[in-house]
């Protein structure tokens, strides 16, 4: 299953949005062994106006590091805004059992297509070889 970008159903977009924080964080701080999933992902998706706000004030923290690759950094802050955007103007108080499971799925999606990227990447670069 491929990554439905044109989805506007809010738990969706978290995990979407926690997914990108998280690319954020890795991206900041490279040799990280806890990330924000480790400390934050449950509570994120069971009561994400309590979590939210405190991952965008870490995102902003990390966006603020010297990043070994500005492209990737634009692209994150690209799809940031984007993802904030369809949000709203708050966020969701609670999400029901079937919404955590949107959530889920919005940040696995979003990882993968991360994944899918760095082993095309890899082929890529094995066919050159």
């Amino acid at each position: 299953m491929d990554i439905n970008r044109d989805s506007d159903y809010t738990p969706y977009i978290l995990g979407r949005l926690f997914s990108i924080y998280e690319q954020i964080q890795l991206a900041a701080i490279p040799s990280i062994n806890t990330t924000i999933k480790d400390k934050y992902f449950t509570s994120a998706s069971t009561t994400p106006a309590r979590i939210f706000p405190i991952l965008g004030d870490l995102a902003a923290k990390h966006m603020r590091k010297t990043w070994q690759s500005q492209g990737y950094k634009v692209k994150l802050e690209k799809a940031l805004g984007e993802l904030t955007g369809k949000v709203g103007d708050h966020y969701p108080s609670r999400l029901t059992l079937e919404e955590r499971g949107a959530f889920q799925l919005g940040y696995y999606f979003e990882n993968q297509q991360r994944f899918n990227k760095t082993i095309k990447d890899d082929n890529q670069g094995a066919d050159n070889d």
